[in-house]
This record gives structure tokens, C-alpha cells and sequence, in this order.
């Protein structure tokens, strides 16, 4: 996988943990703990480098679940 599609892959996850969030509520699921689990390995798997690689709407979405 080319490293636009990784990244892209990444910030379709991490909109999708915001979604089940804020439009469904669903942050304390094991849905919710699952997609963070693929979110991390994907990272990483793919060594993504969060500060430099991500758009910042993204980054900033990311550390409000991970940090």
C-alpha cells in the first residue's frame, strides 16, 4: 500500500471513532475500544509519523482520543 493510501486509511478511521463518538454516543463500547485498537496498529504498523505526516483537522482529532 502507497503511503497516500495509509495516511488517508488513517484519517478515515480516526473520523470514524469520531463519528461513533459524537453522532452515536458510542465511546464506551467495545466497538469504540476496537476501532481505536486498529488505529494504533495501523500506525504502528505503517510507522506513521502522527506530527509530520497527518493534516492537522486529523492530528488534532487524534489526540483528543489518544491523548
Amino acid at each position: 500500500m502507497d503511503r497516500q493510501a495509509v495516511l488517508r486509511d488513517l484519517s478515515s478511521e480516526i473520523e470514524t471513532l469520531t463519528r461513533l463518538h459524537i453522532q452515536h454516543g458510542l465511546q464506551r463500547t467495545k466497538g469504540f475500544a476496537d476501532q481505536k485498537s486498529n488505529i494504533t496498529r495501523l500506525i504502528r504498523d505503517h510507522e506513521v509519523d502522527l506530527n509530520r505526516e497527518l493534516d492537522p483537522l486529523t492530528r488534532n482529532l487524534y489526540r483528543r482520543y489518544f491523548e
